[in-house]
Order: structure tokens, then C-alpha cells, then sequence
């Protein structure tokens, strides 16, 4: 069911070339620990970033295909992975004044003529071409260890923890089950200011990454603990992964039956009362108990503003909404205009709603509003834009004029008047999406 996908712990999927087949011909295990992040499997212990679904989802790599794994399957994919390298591979530590700096691995079959390879993070897919073992007989302070991949492993550790004794990690401490753990803070179960005498694997962090874990142990948790509230299951929905610490922190609240094929997704909009919605794809959903709930729907209901974003599955966008109590207001160009739009929604059976965060409309508004402009003004002898230090939809707000005729631009200036913007101004690059076309009256009124 849809609504246990949200209720994974993390999602793990296989990436396999020439058709979707068993673990054992998988190419790649990829994780999404958030919905903004992938990360491909490594083997000894690192996860890296990759974009791999993306480009399979959007078409970008056709050949390839990628199917959901079970926990088991992922786990052993996973010892697939590090089985392959531990095989394959010879493992070298190397030092330098005793002190480990670097993971190499050499090729056991020198026919492959293949690496070697430097470990991290930070290579691309986690190892990258290196020639530290050639350079190792000239350097009078370095030596090189051939080691079994569980030493390379536990050196890598070491190096990440002495990087972490940097000032800049001052945020905590996240606390792991098992040494290898510590290479992936992901996997840590619990983040203290110190650790204690029971906390034997932990490693430093810094403030940004304390608040996300935090954030990301609590989401777990929730996870375990989720359970349906009269028949449905209610999550709350945040932008970013370390805001979902606070439950009232949540842009919008959804749920889903949970024992009705097929499920059917609701949004909150005020006591008593939800709207059609999809399964969301793009937020960060903690699940909600009873108790949460009404805090959360409270502190939704107490804003000034709410803003929902209605769609049509037959025809794409049909509305932006701002909600001011019960007074609904559609976003028309710069402004705002009454509506009728929830009104018509129950007749309306191929729509459905989702609620928009104010960065996230201050978005969609720009970009209707450049989209309807361009169309409008394209004709115009001179395109007139404004331009802005952010987004903006307020020309009051604009730091410059431009205007356009075939391929010469120009600045207004002031008294000067209109002046040639010169070739290295780069106005497009000091100010990249912040033109907003206007009309050549609204140009006069800015620029007298």
C-alpha cells in the first residue's frame, strides 16, 4: 500500500543494466535516506551521492532499469557489493609519519589493468584513480601496509575521526551501533552533547548535521511507532528533513484510509474538512499520532496565510489559492484576486489540492507571472524587464531597468537616460532569474 511506502525507514532500490532481474545481476544499491537524496553504495561502508534514479526517472540513462528492494534484499546486495570488492582487490594503507592518510586498492588479476584506486567518500562513486602507491618510494615519510579489507575499513574510520576533530564540528555527538557505522551518519541511533561510557562508536558533528540527525532519528522513530488514527494515516509534511524536529513546524497535513483499495489521499484544510490530494513526491512526511495531530492542525489553522496549489490530472495547473481564514483569494499576474475555486472543487472530480510553503509560492508565482509576461509583451517593439536583488513580484522593489530591441540591450541610468549596458556588465549573470518582463507603462512609472 502506498501509505507503508511513507512508513520505510529508508527506501532501497537496485539498479540493474539489460532488464530488472534478481539481487545477484544488480549493478548498483541506491538509497533515498530523504526525498531530495540519493545515495549510491559504495562497499566499505561509504555512501555516496548520485543522481542515478533521477536520470532513470526522467529517461536520461533508457538502457538501464531499477526495481524496489525488501530490507533483506538490500542487505544483501550490500554484502554483495563489499564481497566483490574483498575478492577482486588487494587493500594498502597507507601512512604517512605512522599516521594513516589514505585507502588504496589494487587489482588481484593485473590483467584487468584496472586502478588502483583511492577509497572516500569524496571519489567519484567512492574510489578514484590514484598513483599514492607509486610515489610511496619517494617520499622518506611515507610507508604502505597490504591489509585485509576489515583494516582498511577501520583506517578509513580513523581518518574520518581525526578530520572531525576540527572546531567546526562543535554540534554533538552522533552515537552508532558498530565501528563501520561510523562512516555513514545516517545509521546512527541517537545524537548527545557528550558521549557516555556506554556510547562505545561515535563520531563529531557539526551543527548542521547534528540539527539534521536529529531530525532524521526522530522521523525514524515516528515511523516505528505509526499507527492509523480512525481509519486513516496522517503525516505532516515539511521542506527540509531538520524542520520535522517540531511537528508544528509542518507546511501542510495529508492522510491516507488504510484499508480501502485504492487508498485515498486527503489535505487538511480546517477542522472537519479535507480535500482530494495525490500521494505526495517531493516532502519530507513524519507520521502523526492522535496527539500531534491536533497540535499540528492548530498551528496550521492559526496563520494568517495558508496557500493551496490546485491541479487538474486532465489538463495541469488550475489554481495558486491564498486562504485568509475563510476568505479565498487566486493569484492572478502580481496580485491577488477573489475566487471561487474550492467552491467548484466538489464538482470538479479531476482535481486535487496540495499546500504550498510561502517560499514555495513566492516561486510559483514568479514563475506563472514570467511565463504569462513573456507570452504578453513578445510582440512589443521594445521588451521592457525589471530587474530584482531576489524574486520579487513587487516593482517597487526593482534595482534596474532594462529594455531590449533585437539583440541590443540597454540600462536605464538616470539622468543619462538609456545607456548600452557594456559588454562586460553581464547583467544576466550578476542577477540569473530575477527579469521579470513588463509592460511599457509599468517601465515609465518605475524609472520617472
Amino acid at each position: 500500500m502506498d501509505f507503508e511506502r511513507e512508513l520505510a525507514e529508508s527506501h532501497h532500490y537496485a539498479v540493474f543494466k539489460n532488464g530488472v532481474g534478481g539481487v545477484d545481476r544488480a549493478s548498483m544499491l541506491v538509497r533515498r535516506p530523504e526525498r531530495h537524496r540519493e545515495e549510491e553504495y559504495a562497499g566499505h561502508g561509504l555512501w555516496v551521492d548520485t543522481d542515478k534514479l533521477y536520470r532513470l526517472d526522467s529517461g536520461r540513462d533508457w538502457n538501464d532499469d531499477y526495481r524496489a528492494l525488501t530490507e533483506a534484499e538490500a542487505r544483501e546486495l550490500r554484502q554483495q557489493i563489499d564481497t566483490g570488492w574483498a575478492t577482486a582487490w588487494n587493500h594498502h594503507v597507507i601512512s604517512a609519519d605512522g599516521t594513516p592518510f589514505a585507502v588504496v586498492v589494487s587489482a588481484k588479476d593485473p590483467k584487468w589493468g584496472a586502478g588502483p584506486y583511492r577509497i572516500g567518500r569524496h571519489e567519484h562513486r567512492g574510489h578514484g584513480r590514484t598513483d599514492l602507491l607509486d610515489r610511496v618510494p619517494d617520499e622518506p615519510t611515507w610507508s604502505v601496509e597490504d591489509v585485509q579489507p576489515a583494516a582498511a575499513i577501520e583506517a578509513l574510520v580513523r581518518m574520518e575521526e581525526r578530520k572531525r576533530e576540527d572546531p567546526w564540528y562543535s554540534g554533538g555527538y552522533a552515537v552508532f551501533d558498530t565501528l563501520i557505522d561510523v562512516l555513514d551518519l545516517d545509521s546512527a541511533y541517537a545524537v548527545v552533547p557528550r558521549p557516555g561510557p556506554e556510547h562505545e562508536f561515535t563520531a563529531r558533528l557539526s551543527e548542521q548535521e547534528a540539527r539534521r540527525l536529529t531530525a532524521l532519528i526522530g522521523l525514524r522513530r515516528a515511523k516505528q511507532q505509526a499507527g492509523p488514527v480512525a481509519g486513516h494515516q496522517y503525516f505532516a509534511l515539511f521542506i527540509r528533513t531538520e524542520d520535522a524536529v517540531d511537528p508544528r513546524n509542518a507546511h501542510s497535513v495529508i492522510r491516507s484510509t488504510v484499508d480501502s483499495w485504492p487508498q485515498k489521499w486527503e489535505v487538511f484544510l480546517r477542522q472537519g474538512e479535507w480535500l482530494p490530494a495525490v500521494r505526495p513526491s517531493d516532502r519530507t512526511l513524519l507520521p502523526l499520532a492522535a496527539a500531534d495531530l491536533d497540535a499540528v492542525t492548530a498551528a496550521l489553522m492559526s496563520r494568517e496565510h495558508r496557500y493551496l496549489k490546485v491541479r487538474s490530472r486532465e489538463t495541469g495547473p488550475v489554481a495558486l489559492l491564498r486562504l485568509t481564514g475563510t476568505t479565498e483569494e487566486s493569484a492572478v499576474d502580481l496580485g491577488w484576486e477573489p475566487s471561487d475555486v474550492l467552491t467548484r472543487l466538489p464538482g470538479e472530480r479531476s482535481w486535487f489540492v496540495g499546500e504550498v510553503d510561502e517560499q514555495g509560492v513566492e516561486r510559483l508565482r514568479y514563475t506563472s507571472a514570467l511565463q504569462g509576461r513573456s507570452v504578453r509583451f513578445a510582440k512589443d517593439e521594445y521588451r521592457y524587464f525589471a530587474v530584482f536583488p531576489s524574486h520579487a513580484l513587487d516593482l517597487s522593489q526593482a534595482v534596474l531597468v532594462i529594455r531590449r530591441r533585437d539583440e541590443a540591450e540597454e540600462k536605464f541610468a538616470g539622468p543619462a537616460g538609456w545607456v548600452p549596458v557594456g559588454p562586460g556588465e553581464e547583467v544576466g549573470r550578476a542577477y540569473p532569474g530575477r527579469f521579470l518582463p513588463i509592460s511599457h507603462a509599468e517601465m515609465e512609472r518605475l524609472i520617472s
